[in-house]
């Protein structure tokens, strides 16, 4: 027993000391603030470039490029070769130097390019409720005759993002996400769009300022109270004669519709019969938010919400009360978004 429980010590120790050897990598590459740097290139550029509403293009000015890590690693390959190449008085060595270096000049050319001269069309994000990503969608133009390849949007402090091609004279679109964690209006975040298009050897990036908002809801509550039957809560009397439920048989006459026929009732009664259809006149309640009191009001909210949806499934007309406006009573998309 003294044996297990040495070595079970023994392994708790190596299980308690080996988090503290992964998190040495973790606690030295801390120490280099990149994401901090980042921010403050960011609002640095801001201050700079005031946030736009699209459509606008992408001139050459507001592009930046720069070597990537490989491109770094490549260039100083050749330069060594070349150093090599002079040392030992290799031509065929120089003459590769002097070949791929033609070649990184003119990628730095062709990255440039495969991102000046965009169209930004439109960013905006549709509605969601709080603690749900919202969805961005950045819509690019390409006006010129020429294909533009890998490019990638995604949030400026975020390194992932969207990649796709743009066909010529085509538009594309780009879906982020942004998450979310309070109701309200959001502002839309800068937006970086970059590419290392042909080899990788450079990155070319300019940063987008959208001037938009996009709307966040409460979040439903999980456990809401049953919905209010108060005010118009009671259906009212159906309407005859139209609509798409039965509510009883008669003899036919002559001129009834053909697709009101009970063919299965005629069949059995040896005598024609018609369906007599109502529309029935649809429920109303009342969602007051006086109705929670001594509730917080980030609860109220969410309930609140919670009920219209309920009252949306149910397809039943709803008013809402808030403090200082009402909704009249309504159903629909229309009513549910205002």
């Amino acid at each position: 027993m003294s044996e297990l429980l040495g070595t079970t010590n023994s392994l708790a120790g190596t299980a308690a000391r080996s988090p503290k050897r992964q998190g040495l990598g973790h606690r030295l590459a801390g120490l280099w603030p990149g994401e901090a740097l980042r921010r403050l290139i960011i609002e640095r550029v801001r201050k700079r470039k005031d946030a736009r509403s699209p459509p606008y293009t992408l001139v050459y000015r507001s592009v930046f490029i720069l070597p990537t890590g490989f491109g770094v690693g490549f260039g100083i390959l050749l330069i060594l070769t070349g150093l090599g190449g002079l040392n030992f008085n290799n031509n065929l060595a120089l003459l590769l130097v002097f070949v791929l270096g033609a070649i990184v000049q003119t990628t730095t050319h062709l990255t440039y390019r495969n991102l000046a001269g965009l169209d930004i069309t439109s960013v905006r994000g549709e509605p969601v409720f709080a603690s749900e990503p919202l969805h961005l969608k950045l819509v690019l133009d390409n006006p010129e005759d020429r294909n533009r390849y890998a490019l990638e949007a995604s949030l400026a402090t975020d390194p992932s993002g969207d990649c796709k091609d743009l066909q010529a004279g085509r538009s594309a679109t780009w879906n982020l996400e942004l998450p979310t964690t309070r109701r309200g209006w959001l502002e839309i975040p800068p937006l970086r769009l970059q590419t290392r298009y042909p080899l990788a050897l450079f990155r070319a990036w300019t940063w987008v300022f959208p001037a938009g908002r996009a709307l966040v809801w409460p979040r439903p509550a999980q456990d809401p109270p049953p919905l209010p039957a108060s005010g118009d809560g009671r259906a009212g009397k159906a309407r005859k004669g139209s609509g798409d439920q039965v509510y009883g048989l008669r003899n036919y006459r002559s001129g009834d519709p053909l697709k009101h026929i009970a063919w299965r009732t005629s069949a059995r009664h040896d005598q024609l019969y018609t369906r007599q259809m109502e529309t029935p006149q649809e429920a109303s309640c009342v969602l007051d938010y006086r109705q929670l009191e001594g509730r917080p009001i980030e609860e109220r909210l969410s309930i609140l919400t919670a009920w219209v949806l309920m009252a949306e499934h149910r397809q039943l007309k709803y008013t809402l009360r808030l403090p200082g406006t009402t909704m009249p009573a309504s159903s629909g998309p229309g009513h549910r978004d205002a």
